[in-house]
């Protein structure tokens, strides 16, 4: 699938305003242009171009709605023999046991397994354009970016959606396919392991990206010492992830609780989605810690402990970067799915209410809050 055109008038920069992290000037929109022009006369046909256009895989997810304007789709059907992507056989799981080892030592791993990023994107597309109504239902965030118009040099903010969460019950595709990578995951881990929550990150261009921080601390606030308290997230790339966009970046290490970084004591009443959330790594720690960056192409599975340092940059190029992190705790833990869900909505429900918002106001107070919390350090 060829990237989209690159306009004249337009491109994105960070939240943050550096003007180190313009992604491209109008020279460069014009090679984009020119790159993509030459790339034409592979689109065969007009509705081939308006997909490319509309960075849809297909028309059939807008001719699908109905005259509610609700997406009617065949509830997760696989299609174009996608019924064939999830092979677990002795060949590959004898691949992935030979991961065990370096998970251990290192905490992570690339799996020897790839999703066909064609069907990575189309499953996106369909919780993207229809998450939150009565099909794909999903907790949204969104963030404010700054766009740069070069002709009239002037910035102006647009709100794009950033983040997507709790979609896998809603949507049986995305259902099978976290099964799937749980099968994946338990070999890597050598035993079984059962999905904890699921964050879909879109980072728009000019997204912003995320600050050094440890994913099992703040894992454990909603359900405490009650809840599991072993991670690991799969993360499945949806576009390639590069160092322009964003890519992950991670620290490798046999880290546990014993031997983690050190993080900041979050706020005991505070917000759980900024000064109430735990895990941040102080700035001096993190600034000491060997970051390597996680570049890959489309459709990669890789995994990493709750306990690895990671972190990410702004996306400073034209495109979006979209990633969905899926974390497994160990099953013998138990399966606390759901109970997270509504457990991390009531403490954000107690905090609103504690400081006079009420519990279904989206308010810029609340959309500050999360993108505090989530704040980059653009330095790589």
């Amino acid at each position: 699938v060829k990237s989209k055109k690159v306009t004249r008038d337009e491109c994105y920069v960070n939240t943050m305003g550096e003007t180190n992290l313009l992604p491209a000037s109008l020279d460069r929109a014009q090679d984009e242009n020119r790159k993509f022009e030459e790339e034409e006369d592979d689109v065969g046909s007009s509705d081939e171009a308006l997909c490319e256009l509309l960075g849809i895989p297909s028309l059939s997810i807008v001719e699908a709605a109905d005259d509610d304007g609700n997406a009617q789709h065949n509830g997760g059907n696989s299609t174009n023999g996608e019924d064939k992507l999830f092979l677990f056989d002795e060949v590959v799981r004898s691949s992935l046991q030979e991961q065990q080892q370096k998970y251990q030592i290192e905490g992570v791993v690339i799996l020897p397994v790839h999703i066909p990023d064609t069907f990575m994107r189309r499953i996106t597309d369909e919780i993207i354009w229809s998450g939150g109504q009565k099909v794909f239902p999903a907790d949204k965030t969104y963030e404010t970016v700054r766009a740069i118009q070069l002709q009239r040099g002037s910035i102006i903010e647009k709100r794009v959606l950033t983040r997507l969460e709790n979609f896998v019950n809603g949507h049986c595709e995305w259902k099978r396919l976290c099964d799937y990578l749980g099968q994946l995951v338990s070999e890597v881990c050598g035993e079984p392991m059962v999905l904890y929550k699921e964050k879909l990150n879109i980072k728009p261009p000019g997204g912003s990206g995320f600050a050094p921080h440890l994913d099992t601390p703040s894992l454990r606030v909603a359900l405490g010492n009650d809840g599991p308290q072993s991670f690991v997230t799969v993360v499945v790339t949806i576009d390639p992830m590069t160092v322009k966009n964003g890519c992950l970046r991670v620290v490798k290490g046999n880290f546990n609780d014993s031997n983690c970084v050190a993080t900041v004591q979050p706020l005991q009443d505070g917000s759980p989605d900024a000064d109430g959330r735990a895990g941040a790594i102080p700035l001096e720690i993190a600034n000491d810690l060997k970051f390597e960056d996680l570049t890959c192409s489309g459709g990669t599975i890789a995994a990493f402990s709750g306990f690895v340092p990671h972190r990410s940059a702004a996306n400073t190029s034209p495109f979006p970067r979209r990633a969905v992190f899926l974390t497994y705790n160990p099953a013998r833990e138990g399966d606390f799915h759901d109970a997270y869900y509504e457990h991390m909505e009531q403490k954000r429900n107690a905090w609103r209410t504690s400081v006079g918002i009420s519990q279904n106001q989206e308010t810029p107070e609340i959309e500050q809050a999360e993108l505090d919390a989530l704040a980059t350090i653009p330095q790589i």
